[in-house]
């Protein structure tokens, strides 16, 4: 459904006089020219962060269908996807976080008879 630009001002100006509640002055020809090229303005640019939006979540879910791709082949090559995917996020950590959460890990084992 399009609309066009005067028609969203018109909107947009409707509400803030509700929103302001404020009593009524008089509006020149010049001042509705003013607030209708704002309000054009405004829909103009909420279009455009709109539309980038649309445009880098087309590109995330492009780019989610090559990792999936990736993760097939390297299964059908006969890796353990489970493991790569751990140690993808492991290499996305501290390395000095990681070995602190598995030196408690080790002490936690041998403190149950696990090694």
């Amino acid at each position: 459904m399009l609309v066009d630009q005067a028609t969203i001002g018109a909107a947009m100006k409707s509400a803030d006089k509700r929103r302001h509640k404020s009593p009524p002055m008089k509006e020149t020809s010049e001042d509705q020219a003013v607030s209708d090229n704002a309000y054009g303005i405004a829909a103009g640019e909420l279009r455009q962060f709109i539309e980038q939006f649309e445009q880098l979540d087309a590109e995330k879910k492009e780019i989610a269908g090559q990792q999936k791709g990736v993760m097939s082949e390297a299964k059908a090559r006969g890796y353990n996807t489970k493991a790569i995917r751990m140690i993808i996020a492991l290499r996305k950590r501290d390395k000095d976080d990681v070995a602190e959460e598995e030196a408690i890990l080790e002490m936690y084992k041998a403190a149950l008879g696990m090694i």
